[in-house]
């Protein structure tokens, strides 16, 4: 199909006038004619009602009319996104994220940077997410990836992935044992009123949810360790010691076989991967694409 008969044809459809579309084309009356001649030529069928005045459509013409419209509205949208794409390429970004939020989705940074090669691209790991989301208001960084909850006054957000948060236990631990070959047994936590916990610590944000769950379970939990990362929790249970609520996500391969998970239930200890930005921001086309591709790896 030749594109430019088709827009010849959708301006001469819209002012209904071969003598207008060819004055506002900038091209001679008969070239615009006969483009549109051999455009029904090659569709075999005839587009317009030319004996009327101002002339009309037939009924192939108003069909033509419509699928013609989809097809010059892909075309627009194809070259804004090639467009688009082609200003992401050459853009700048400043991103920072937590150890969590980038086991949550550990593919992502790496495919983006090799994808946008050409871009000024600053990358940072920030501990506390609290920090991250400061350094938002702040300017300091244009994308957080951030996990909630967390208070997300001021800016807005896309919810990359949820994760639901699992008991872990060693593999050789009794209820493990009592489980063995089903995968994510539900379980009380009433049930563990005697194991000993690997907790995040006071001051951490996560702790507030850990703390509730136990305060409705009507028990106070022996605590062996406080620690600041899921890796460090992890390994512990996986030597053979404790408990800990962790995601999937967090534990590494060399670990998996060693930890057994469990489901709370409802527990409130679900974990939302969000990137955040602030809310007065409009996002730069390299932005877009960043978020585009992160949604596209957590779905």
């Amino acid at each position: 199909m030749n594109f430019r008969h088709m827009q010849l044809f959708l301006k001469v459809a819209k002012l209904q006038s071969f003598t207008k579309a060819a004055n506002e084309l900038k091209i001679p009356q008969p070239s615009l004619s006969q483009s549109i001649f051999a455009l029904e030529n090659e569709l075999k069928t005839t587009l317009f009602n030319r004996s009327t005045n101002p002339i009309t459509l037939t009924e192939f013409g108003e069909i033509y009319l419509k699928k013609a419209n989809l097809i010059n509205d892909m075309i627009a949208e194809l070259d804004t996104e090639i467009s688009a794409l082609n200003r992401a390429k050459s853009g700048k970004i400043r991103i920072a994220f937590s150890q969590n939020g980038y086991n949550m989705l550990p593919s992502l940074l790496p495919k983006f940077c090799k994808h946008f090669s050409g871009a000024d691209i600053k990358i940072s790991q920030i501990f506390s997410t609290l920090k991250i989301k400061q350094m938002l208001y702040d300017d300091e960084i244009d994308l957080g990836m951030l996990i909630l909850p967390i208070d997300t006054k001021h800016l807005k957000y896309e919810v990359i992935k949820s994760s639901d948060t699992f008991l872990a236990l060693s593999f050789m631990h009794e209820l493990s044992l009592k489980f063995k070959g089903k995968e994510l047994p539900k379980i009380s936590i009433s049930e563990l009123k005697d194991e000993r916990f690997i907790l995040p610590k006071s001051t951490q944000r996560s702790r507030l949810g850990i703390d509730l769950m136990f305060k409705k379970a009507g028990f106070v939990p022996k605590i062996l360790c406080e620690t600041e990362t899921f890796d460090i929790a992890n390994q512990i249970v996986a030597s053979g010691v404790g408990a800990t609520f962790t995601i999937s996500e967090l534990i590494k391969d060399g670990k998996k076989d060693k930890i057994k998970l469990f489901d709370l239930g409802d527990s409130g200890l679900t974990k939302t991967l969000v990137i955040a930005y602030k809310k007065d921001k409009k996002l730069s086309n390299l932005e877009i694409e960043f978020i585009k591709m992160a949604k596209e790896l957590g779905a």
